[in-house]
């Protein structure tokens, strides 16, 4: 698992802009906007609240395809080729290109995305392929909510946390620089 990360984490993503500086400190690594970052988070919560209510009501799993298609493509967009394709961050990017970018690192951005990949595949299997309903996948369903409800509401990257705790335990390697993270979440005091 460890080295599927590190060789995922490994090719870079997001854009690198020559002289920025993100908390008095040189950022020569991939940025990305963390204005639309929340504004995707957002548009999926939205998305997934909606969905969740309608199965809810009406008991019917077949409206979780349409939105869990969506959202799982983003994230495997976003994880695998950052975000400049993926669909939902086109939209904002448009949206919120006149607003001043607050710029993040890339990498533990990519690291949080790709566990919301994990679920939203894990969503797949478990409803789609097993046609498993009940607890398991509200659970997994709620827990996807609630990740994206902090990420847009709160500025809050849960994901961004763990990568900052796998650092600062050498689970992950260390990179040559240490990421701008809002609100310094993944931030780490290395072992000596």
């Amino acid at each position: 698992m460890k080295n599927l990360f590190q060789a995922m984490l490994s090719k870079e993503i997001g854009e690198i802009i020559p002289g920025l500086i993100i908390h008095g400190k040189p950022a020569p690594y991939g940025v990305l906007n963390e204005r639309t970052i929340r504004a995707t988070a957002g548009i999926m919560f939205v998305i997934g609240m909606i969905t969740f209510f309608i199965v809810l009501s009406t008991r019917d799993i077949t409206y979780i395809y349409p939105a869990l298609t969506l959202i799982w493509i983003q994230f495997f967009v976003s994880v695998f080729f950052g975000t400049k394709y993926a669909p939902f961050s086109i939209l904002w990017r448009a949206i919120v290109k006149k607003q001043q970018p607050d710029y993040v690192g890339a990498v533990q951005k990519r690291f949080a995305w790709a566990l919301w990949l994990m679920m939203a595949t894990s969503m797949f299997f478990i409803v789609g392929l097993f046609e498993i309903t009940g607890i398991i996948p509200l659970i997994i369903c709620s827990i996807c909510l609630a990740l994206m409800w902090l990420e847009s509401s709160c500025g809050i990257c849960i994901g961004c946390k763990i990568y900052g705790f796998l650092l600062s335990k050498w689970v992950l390697n260390t990179p040559e620089h240490r990421p701008a993270c809002p609100g310094w979440a993944c931030s780490f005091t290395p072992k000596v």
